[in-house]
């Protein structure tokens, strides 16, 4: 017999629920979360800055090694209903915020920066080792380290039922239209429309869903 089995046993169905719920609610609250939905999961092992600045919609899993990391108290991170963040995936806001709609995935290793803003839509889907970076060092002084020149930021926004492949990476002052695809490996540097699919360094739109690029 399984550990839930047990409790069920021992408590009935309804009350196994019931503790299942307060359980969940306990973690989000250790870790400062306290904008949750209903049924949240937050693993013990997961890295959490700055929870009171983070919001979790319903049914929001964030797997052991996530990193939720809100840097300042005027930053934040807003997860949307049903979402999941696997393992070892990495949200850090620095000085910007992130957002992120209902029904998405971040999967292993992901990267997502919010320095000049970045905004998710619903229903997207983030493949391993995706990095998301809206943000850019400033470097026009040759003179000056370029450490010392601090960053700018225009934003990104990725729009609802978007799938970006294994290792992509989306820079700076980005729009990815809605229902695109971007395949693995590319490297996104400028805006992508609607139900386009985008490959390559620089990332270039190679057809349309459903329809092959004249």
């Amino acid at each position: 017999m399984d550990i839930r089995h047990f409790f069920i046993t021992m408590l009935g169905e309804r009350s196994y629920r019931v503790l299942k719920h307060l359980i969940k609610r306990l973690l989000c609250l250790i870790k400062g979360v306290t904008a949750s939905g209903i049924n949240v999961y937050i693993s013990p092992r997961a890295i959490v800055k700055r929870g009171q600045k983070i919001s979790l919609g319903d049914n929001v899993v964030v797997e052991g090694s996530v990193t939720l990391w809100v840097d300042t108290e005027s930053s934040s991170i807003t997860i949307g209903d049903n979402s999941y963040l696997s393992s070892c995936c990495i949200l850090r806001t620095y000085d910007g915020w992130i957002t992120i709609g209902r029904n998405c995935t971040v999967n292993y290793y992901a990267i997502l920066y919010g320095q000049g803003g970045l905004r998710i839509g619903n229903d997207v889907r983030i493949a391993p080792q995706v990095m998301i970076m809206p943000t850019n060092h400033i470097f026009e002084d040759p003179d000056v380290p370029i450490r010392k020149q601090g960053i700018k930021g225009k934003g990104i926004q990725i729009e609802d039922d978007v799938w970006l492949g294994v290792g992509a990476i989306v820079l700076d002052g980005v729009t990815i239209g809605k229902g695109s695809v971007i395949g693995a490996g590319a490297v996104v540097t400028k805006d992508i429309p609607p139900y386009s699919v985008a490959v390559g360094v620089p990332a270039k739109v190679v057809k349309k869903r459903g329809v092959d690029k004249q």
